[in-house]
């Protein structure tokens, strides 16, 4: 009987083994596939992050799928100026704006390919600041507000300082996602935060987050909020500065702007009268003598007690020219020739 049961069951194998043999499937000890994967590229769905002009940047070429390890290549296009692909890594400081696309070609160790197109935009790096996200409408109990971060570029230490509403306070205050360290501390309706980074945080990052004790419903504004950032040699990055005082450095930038616009005026009215001058001079010692125009010669001096002699008549002392008299001329006779055959 056992026999006949391990027959059976042979059997049974057998009648299961030919249906599925004839789908076309192939039958192994494992289920898991033997074929290797296909290569492909696995970019974010938001693509490539942001390039800035004169701004570093890295970002990875990412890649899935295939055998071992993988080589990239530019296959065609042109790369923004100032960027190089090395390795799966496209990295460098853009040096000029503009929209640019290029082909990276991926190999992988059994020689597979894969390719892709690639379109990006080098842009003008916008202002470093920071900036509160604050809740569209009143507010009437305890919020939390984030504070972020643009363009970020090499800053170390930043410094907000904002003017709070009557009835509004902060109580409490920490980092953002980036880490770091954070100070802060409130002097009647201003509030002074200071944060430093142990790293560069990206764009858009949030830096603090400040949490309110409201006391009245209240609408938050930004308009009486300034910030500093700087790197990390102190080097002033961006400000932003206080409404009042920004109005004083607009006063003082007007009263030298005036100030100078006068004092070039002045020179160059000076410079303008001084050139007529020296032209007018140069005319005057340059100008050819006209024919006939010599001057007259003095008249002669009176001494006193005498009358000048009449027009004409010789001044005393003066020789009087003498005129020799006329030569009487004798004419010449004239000879007289006799007639032939007469008389003499």
């Amino acid at each position: 009987m056992a026999l006949h049961r391990v027959a059976a069951r042979l059997v049974l194998a057998g009648l299961l083994t030919v249906p599925l043999a004839s789908c076309g499937q192939e039958i192994t000890g494992s289920s898991a596939s033997s074929a290797t994967d296909i290569l492909y590229f696995a970019d974010s769905p938001s693509g490539m992050p942001p390039l800035y002009v004169n701004e570093a940047y890295s970002a990875p070429i990412t890649v899935a799928g295939g055998a071992g390890t993988y080589t990239a290549q530019v296959a065609g296009g042109t790369l923004p100026p100032g960027l190089k692909l090395s390795g799966l890594t496209l990295s460098g400081t853009p040096t000029r704006t503009g929209t640019f696309a290029f082909t990276v070609k991926v190999t992988d160790s059994k020689l597979s390919t894969s390719s892709k197109e690639f379109r990006v935009t080098v842009q003008d790096l916008p202002p470093l600041s920071l900036t509160p996200t604050l809740p569209g409408g009143e507010i009437r109990g305890n919020t939390r507000i984030p504070v972020t971060i643009t363009a970020p570029r090499t800053v170390r230490a930043a410094r907000l300082v904002w003017d709070l509403p009557a009835g509004v306070s902060v109580s409490a205050a920490q980092p953002g996602e980036s880490g770091g360290v954070l100070f802060w501390r409130q002097d009647g309706q201003r509030v002074t935060v200071d944060v430093g980074f142990k790293n560069v945080p990206r764009s858009g990052a949030r830096v603090a987050l400040l949490s309110l004790k409201v006391t009245k419903p209240v609408t938050l504004a930004a308009a009486n909020l300034g910030f500093e950032a700087r790197d990390g040699q102190g080097k002033l990055l961006s400000e932003k500065l206080m409404p009042e005082e920004q109005k004083k450095r607009d006063e003082a930038a007007a009263k030298a702007s005036a100030e100078k616009a006068a004092a070039d005026k002045a020179a160059a009215d000076k410079a303008a009268t001084d050139k007529a001058a020296a032209e007018k001079a140069a005319t005057e010692k340059t100008a050819p003598a006209t024919p006939g125009s010599a001057a007259p010669a003095p008249a002669p001096a009176v001494t006193p007690g005498t009358t000048a002699p009449a027009s004409g008549t010789p001044a005393p002392g003066t020789p009087t020219p003498v005129t020799p008299a006329p030569v009487p001329v004798t004419p010449a006779p004239v000879p007289v020739t006799p007639a032939p055959g007469g008389t003499p």
